[in-house]
């Protein structure tokens, strides 16, 4: 019999258990290559409790390799299987006393101590291994101490590495994600604050240790206590005069993870360092465009905040009439009037933006989007026809573009919110095939929400109201929407619409901040309609809802882990992935 089915057999006896019968193979394959049958041959003789062989074994192997104190590992084990825990403990001190001054050795000296669960002779055998070649072993330490739950060991452990090495920062944060996640299941938590705890004491005792303040801020963000960790990267900056740098990428975080008050202070602490700072340009846009999320993100928007914002928005355009970073601040600006505004301001918006498309160089494709903002402005006005007109005029200047198929879902849109509902499925369908695949998702929807709805009801009512509340909602009108969605299920009672009523007014309580009736309809979609087409659109924003309103970090890591889950294909798996690998402690880049 040649090795090669030699080697296939003995593994299979092995795989097996069968040790009687790998043994003779194992004895006679061995000479062949000592080093890498010994530990599968050692195994074989223990547990056929040939403890005379397995000696001569370790004897041979010593001879060959004098300087493996892994071995005298081995050979305490025998002793112990052999309950001569004396003769034991004189091998296992040889292990540890016969060290050679090889970190490969010295691991595997360790890690055969940890097979057998001796955890302090693992450990001394780090201690001595550092003293014998000056390697710390930081990591394999650790490994340890989280293993066995110590966490205060553990702790000082990785405070000790960034106090020798500032620069393994981010080791450490990688090495630190899993026990920065909260496990309910698991006393990980307590892990939390002493670290917290530890970390200040560090910063006051080390203060030009940057790796503490950084480690601290990012264990903070963690937890979502944003104001505390501005204080603690203002303090930073202050301390290193580093021009701001880590002030603003916190700002961005924080707007970012939705923190808008904290964003702001954030902004204005950059700002203060004056036009001169090379971040200031930067910061006074993204202030404002943050100061636009916060203010619109309460309902309804209170107006002299709108107002006030409105005046500094204003201010910064005729400061920067033609520079290429206003654009999106234009179309919020424009935004602003058109939808925020009590009464609505279009006809500002519409001079805005107009203004704007009439300019010699701003790029065709700008211009472009600000014709379908201006389009969205004649919806809002029920100038359904012009803003068709502007919807033509984009898809013809960018057939095969991605901004020319928006312009196509728009009108597609319209047509539906006209009732035109051949015409609109037809414009859907089409845009089926769009190159970008949130379109392509939003035809496919409004496509099957009109086939399905004729199907059920040839004579179209039930989707007349049904488009009509779209509307509705689009123009802000919100409980108009409701009564009108309500009445759907009041006037018809052969429908296909509950799923897209259930969606439509989730969309609605949100925006109107009810968050715990958004709730609800998000949970009928997802326990009643699992299978339809808006089913991981409320379990990815259901998710959402737990994480930024109501605050519930636990709840939205179990839905997003149910989109990843049973949702693999959805268009929301990226952002998923993502945010629930941020919420478990992963480090994102």
């Amino acid at each position: 019999m040649n090795y090669q089915l030699k080697y296939q057999l003995v593994q299979s006896y092995l795989l097996q258990k069968d040790y009687e019968k790998a043994l003779p193979i194992l004895q006679d394959i061995y000479d062949v290559a000592p080093d890498l049958w010994f530990e599968p041959y050692y195994q074989a003789l223990t547990y056929t409790q040939k403890y005379a062989e397995a000696e001569k074994l370790l004897n041979k192997q010593l001879k060959k390799s004098p300087h493996r104190s892994d071995y005298y590992v081995y050979w305490g084990n025998l002793y112990v299987m052999q309950n001569n825990n004396k003769k034991a403990e004189n091998y296992f001190e040889k292990a540890i006393h016969k060290l050679p001054n090889d970190i490969n050795i010295i691991t595997l000296t360790a890690k055969q101590f940890l097979n057998y669960q001796m955890i302090d002779n693992a450990l001394k055998v780090y201690d001595k291994g550092q003293k014998i070649t000056g390697y710390p072993f930081y990591y394999e330490r650790a490994e340890i101490y989280q293993q066995t739950k110590d966490y205060k060991a553990l702790i000082t452990l990785y405070l000790d590495i960034l106090q020798s090495n500032p620069g393994e920062l981010y080791n450490v944060q990688n090495q630190l994600q899993s026990l920065l996640a909260y496990n309910p299941n698991d006393t990980t938590p307590i892990f939390q604050p002493v670290l917290k705890q530890e970390l200040i004491k560090r910063i006051q005792k080390y203060p030009d240790n940057n790796a503490y303040a950084e480690l601290l801020v990012y264990l903070l963000t963690q937890q979502g206590e944003f104001e505390q960790a501005f204080i603690q990267i203002k303090a930073y900056d202050k301390r290193n005069n580093d021009e701001g740098l880590k002030l603003f990428q916190f700002c961005q975080t924080c707007a970012k993870n939705k923190q808008y008050s904290t964003a702001e202070k954030c902004f204005e602490e950059v700002m203060k360092k004056g036009k001169k700072n090379p971040f200031y340009e930067s910061a006074k846009l993204e202030y404002l465009q943050n100061k636009y999320m916060s203010v619109t993100n309460d309902w309804p928007a209170p107006q002299e905040n709108i107002f006030a914002l409105e005046k500094e928005m204003r201010q910064y355009i005729q400061e920067n009439p033609n520079s290429n970073i206003i654009y999106s601040l234009v179309s919020k600006l424009a935004d602003l009037y058109a939808r925020y505004m009590h009464p609505p301001k279009t006809d500002r918006a519409d001079s805005l933006l107009r203004t704007f498309i009439e300019k010699q160089i701003i790029k065709p494709e700008v211009k472009a989007t600000f014709k379908l903002q201006l389009a969205d402005i004649y919806v809002l006005q029920n100038r359904l026809w012009e803003a068709i007109l502007l919807c033509m005029q984009v898809e013809k200047d960018f057939k095969y573009e991605e901004i020319g198929q928006e312009a196509q879902f728009k009108r597609a849109k319209i047509s539906f919110y006209s009732g035109e509902f051949k015409l609109a499925k037809a414009q859907a369908d089409i845009l089926k095939g769009a190159t970008s695949k949130l379109i392509a998702n939003d035809a496919l929807q409004l496509s099957l929400i009109i086939s399905n709805a004729l199907f059920n009801d040839s004579t179209g009512l039930p989707l007349t109201y049904f488009a009509k509340a779209d509307l509705l909602m689009f123009q802000n009108k919100l409980d108009e929407a409701i009564v009108m969605l309500d009445s759907i299920n009041q006037k018809f009672t052969n429908h296909s619409l509950e799923d897209d009523i259930f969606y439509q007014k989730a969309q609605i309580y949100e925006t109107k901040q009810t968050w715990q009736l958004a709730e609800q309809m998000y949970l009928n979609i997802i326990n009643f309609y699992p299978q339809d087409m808006y089913a991981d659109d409320a379990v990815f924003k259901l998710a959402q809802l737990y994480q930024y309103k109501l605050k519930n970090n636990q709840k939205a890591m179990e839905y997003y882990l149910k989109l990843l889950n049973d949702y693999p294909g959805s268009l929301y798996v990226p952002d998923a992935r993502r945010i629930y690998r941020y919420l478990r402690g992963d480090e994102i880049n």
